[in-house]
């Protein structure tokens, strides 16, 4: 890859985490308090599946009015993902980077979903946001 792709690259990774502070927290439309991003990939993957966890308690139980929390905090810390990940390398932070805006719009569909009180509609987008995070997950070596 040349010096002008990776320009490029760097360039777009700027923009698509334009909401992202100097201070590493995104401040998130829809949630009651905003994120903050941890340090590393590593710790931010701990959270992502502490939320996870959680939106999948809250989804079970079947009282889906904080669905909305959980979801847009898991899409905040999945936005901080390529700025946190320096060992990557091009072609798989721009699969990362890609693949967050997935991620958003099905925080958006969870929080739809969720204050519709749909629980079915709720279960098949939290599927999906499962199957994204595995897959954007699949870019990280064991341990980060």
């Amino acid at each position: 890859m040349n010096r002008s792709n990776l320009k490029r690259i760097g360039a777009a990774i700027v923009i698509a985490t334009a909401s992202y502070t100097s201070i590493g927290v995104f401040v998130a439309s829809g949630a009651e308090a905003p994120i903050t991003i941890p340090a590393t990939a590593a710790e931010i993957w701990k959270q992502i599946d502490m939320h996870v966890a959680e939106l999948q308690a809250v989804v079970k139980s079947g009282v889906l009015k904080t669905v909305h929390v959980h979801a847009f905090a898991i899409r905040d810390l999945v936005r901080g993902l390529p700025t946190h990940s320096p060992a990557l390398k091009p072609e798989a932070l721009k699969t990362v980077t890609d693949q967050s805006k997935f991620v958003d719009t099905l925080a958006e569909r969870l929080d739809q979903t969720g204050d519709a009180n749909d629980k079915p509609g709720t279960e098949s987008n939290l599927k999906k946001l499962e199957a994204v995070l595995k897959s954007i997950r699949a870019n990280y070596p064991a341990g980060t």
